[in-house]
């Protein structure tokens, strides 16, 4: 099942940061929770809401349960309960409004609809 998750803004420049390394060298980008999205496995795609909408999409290609991390453009390392570890970025061409929030949700809106 996919899930949505908010960028908060003041992580906006590092998440461009973030995508432009990623669309230069390739390889993956990780997530961390507190705790695993139910029903959400390898295969579904993370949401991400930007600027007040649901801007760009990643495949889910693994799922690390708790452990740490080393962020490579940063250097910081992170510690949670569980990582997803993605893929496959695909910006979204349709406008779904979605206000920001914590934690993460389910994807509420059908492909192709508009309105969320």
């Amino acid at each position: 099942m996919d899930i949505v998750v908010t960028i908060s803004k003041a992580r906006y420049e590092h998440n461009t940061k973030v995508l432009r390394d990623f669309l230069e060298k390739g390889g993956s980008v990780f997530w961390w929770f507190f705790r695993k999205p139910k029903d959400c496995d390898i295969g579904d795609r993370v949401h991400f809401v930007k600027n007040g909408r649901i801007e760009y999409s990643m495949r889910i290609f693994a799922i690390k349960p708790y452990g740490t991390e080393k962020c490579e453009l940063t250097g910081k390392t992170h510690t949670a309960n569980y990582f997803i570890f993605m893929d496959d970025l695909q910006y979204h061409t349709e406008i779904i409004e979605a206000r920001g929030f914590q934690g993460f949700r389910y994807k509420w809106w059908k492909d192709g609809d508009e309105n969320g």
